[in-house]
């Protein structure tokens, strides 16, 4: 069980006075702040039981007032500092009247108040405030999830939005991150949109298998190349620029995204016509076989063009796809200029 689940199982009086919450997984931190709100300064309350401070912008003499004052109607208030400057490598320290007095307050806290003290930076532990902070009060540290761990992170996510998950799609899932590489790039905020995703592309079933994963990830280049075509009808060349980049980045080859487009644009004036022909979206889908979610986008970015103007990108891109199978142009030169005299 992850600490911040741990927190609704402690009665309110045995709640720390003073946590300090630190680690790699901001979400973690904050749903672990998120649970002590809903614990002791629930919806009505947060007036009069809960106090923020961040950053630079308070005085350690307001924190500690705020903190000596009681509660109302409650055991327990909560004061949540945020990334205070004084336990930041960078951030210089509390002049010696202030250091004493916070330290005098967390050797004897007040049992009817929670000081959360939250860094989303690594606390410099060479500080004297920050080695009493680790040696007076709880802390809780919020590390990258081991395997084990991260599966049944997984598996509770997907609880919560009322799915299920195979085994083999977790597997699947898991491998499409990099979380658990040695220099990873992404963190549960990632895998957590990934599932909202999911949840959201299987509507009313309950299993989330392999084979959605797989298919959902098809989609997600369907989505990115949707919102290139947006950008270029509005003809912003720097934004759609951006955005064949970032297809690039992610591994998408120029070749595979202009034939996308090349159909994408077929598809746009089929469902164009067709939605003027009386049929509905889902009728579409049937009739040209093709997954509800894609049909929704080729209709919704359709209407940004007119059929002539859509007839028009068509050859663009059919002509320029005989061109590089023929190998007479660069497949990235060739995009980069077509976008250019697209948007001009």
């Amino acid at each position: 069980m992850l600490e911040y689940d741990k927190i609704d199982k402690v009665p309110v009086a045995e709640i720390e006075p003073v946590y300090l919450i630190t680690g790699e997984e901001t979400l973690l931190m904050k749903r672990f702040i998120q649970r002590l709100q809903e614990r002791l300064a629930p919806g009505g309350m947060e007036d009069f039981n809960l106090t923020r401070f961040e950053g630079k912008d308070f005085s350690i003499d307001t924190l500690l007032e705020s903190c000596e004052t009681l509660p109302v109607m409650c055991e327990k208030k909560l004061v949540i500092l945020k990334n205070p400057w004084f336990l930041e490598p960078k951030g210089g320290g509390l002049e010696s009247r202030e250091e004493e007095k916070l330290k005098k307050y967390l050797k004897f806290p007040p049992d009817n108040t929670c000081l959360a003290i939250y860094c989303e930076t690594k606390p410099d532990g060479r500080k004297s405030i920050t080695k009493m902070l680790k040696k007076t009060c709880c802390v809780v540290d919020f590390q990258r999830l081991k395997e084990v761990e991260l599966k049944k992170w997984i598996q509770a996510e997907c609880a919560k939005r009322g799915k299920s998950i195979s085994a083999g799609a977790l597997i699947e899932l898991i491998r499409n991150f990099d979380y658990l590489s040695r220099n990873p790039s992404q963190s549960l905020y990632d895998i957590s949109g990934e599932i909202e995703k999911l949840a959201a592309f299987i509507g009313t079933k309950q299993e989330i298998t392999d084979d959605v994963v797989r298919e959902s990830s098809i989609y997600t280049f369907q989505n990115d190349v949707f919102e290139l075509i947006d950008s270029l009808s509005k003809k912003k060349a720097n934004e759609t620029q951006v955005r064949f980049r970032k297809l690039l980045a992610d591994g998408e080859p120029a070749m595979k995204i202009i034939a996308f487009l090349r159909n994408q644009f077929k598809t746009m004036i089929r469902v164009k016509e067709m939605e003027q022909n009386g049929y509905t979206a889902s009728k579409i889908a049937t009739k040209l076989k093709q997954h509800p979610f894609a049909v929704k986008k080729s209709l919704k970015y359709s209407k940004n063009f007119e059929e002539n103007k859509l007839i028009e990108l068509l050859n663009y891109f059919t002509q320029l796809d005989r061109k590089l199978k023929s190998g007479k142009m660069d497949a990235v030169v060739s995009m980069e200029m077509i976008i250019v005299e697209i948007c001009s």
